[in-house]
């Protein structure tokens, strides 16, 4: 078998579609899991590829990344491991900084003398705060957030950025915006969805959609941000450390509770929205750097989450069948 040449850590929502187009584009594959928010099952169809090798473990242990590095010989390694939900149950603040913050150390570590030529970090959009300008690019600085997932990722930008200046691998951090669409992995726990699947979810379960949130937020869908993810990892190597936008939408949490409610209603729903759903009076643009090197996102959220819909209702239909 010729060497892998690309290795993603944390094979989840976004992870598992990563692989499937590394796969589909002719890449050899090595994904290291922990299976915390991931069930095993979900990855079934993947880890039946006969170009993906699929290991359990942890960023967070030193001999999971050493049996990872050593079944792969990655050119490419794609970091998408970590806690990432913002829900106060989600976690415990323990498994977060082991996660988020103790990991990827480790990983960077690992990393070091291993040739790598590039690590693709799969950042957020909101390390950049709530209060967005009207025109947002990639030299706006960090704002404020609310919960220690979004804070961690500042962490792992500095670090990264610290690390690859010290001699270690290019790093290019993608800030997703906050993905949503079909994935080969789908959550199910609420505490791990984002909120467009979630109000989905929400919406099939005849449960009211619960607004919390009030500031615009950049969006992007699972596939785009797995084709920005690619994106980044071609870049030319300009610099030692660069971050690229990849937000492909921006909107109130309120303005997508919104749209599904339409959408559950074209299907005969009674959909109820709790909390503030007005729309952002301001709209945003959101600039990129992989915009120069052809990224156009192909999917937008009124075309994407009916077939978001369409899958919860079915697997509650599923369900009740199966009662």
């Amino acid at each position: 078998m010729r060497p892998v040449v690309a290795l993603v850590t944390g094979v989840g929502y976004i992870g598992a579609q990563l692989v499937r187009d590394l796969l589909d584009q002719g890449e050899e594959v090595v994904g290291l899991e922990n299976f915390f928010s991931t069930r095993p099952g979900q990855l079934e169809a993947l880890r039946t590829h006969p170009r993906f090798i699929l290991l359990q473990g942890s960023i967070a242990n030193p001999r999971a990344l050493r049996t990872a590095l050593e079944r792969a010989s990655p050119r490419v390694v794609y970091h998408l491991a970590g806690q990432s939900s913002a829900h106060p149950d989600a976690a415990s603040v323990h498994y977060l900084e082991r996660s988020n913050l103790v990991g990827p150390r480790l990983l960077f570590e690992a990393l070091r003398d291993r040739g790598v030529e590039v690590v693709v970090l799969g950042s957020s959009f909101r390390v950049l705060g709530d209060e967005l300008p009207p025109v947002v690019d990639e030299a706006q600085p960090y704002g404020r957030v609310g919960d220690l997932s979004h804070l961690s990722k500042i962490y792992l930008e500095k670090l990264a950025e610290m690390l690859a200046y010290q001699g270690g691998p290019r790093v290019v951090s993608a800030r997703l915006g906050i993905s949503y669409g079909l994935s080969p992995v789908m959550k199910d726990d609420p505490r791990f969805q984002t909120a467009p699947n979630r109000f989905c979810a929400q919406a099939a379960a005849g449960e009211r959609l619960r607004v919390l949130a009030t500031r615009p937020a950049g969006f992007i869908h699972v596939r785009d941000a797995a084709r920005a993810l690619r994106l980044a990892a071609e870049l030319p190597a300009t610099t030692p450390y660069r971050v690229v936008n990849a937000a492909a939408e921006v909107l109130t949490v309120g303005e997508v509770a919104q749209l599904v409610r339409a959408i559950g209603q074209q299907r005969g729903l009674a959909v109820e929205i709790e909390g503030e759903v007005a729309a952002s009076p301001q709209r945003f643009e959101v600039r990129s750097t992989l915009t120069n090197h052809g990224f156009q996102p192909q999917h937008s959220m009124p075309e994407a989450l009916p077939e978001v819909l369409d899958f919860f209702l079915a697997r509650r239909g599923a369900g009740a069948r199966a009662q």
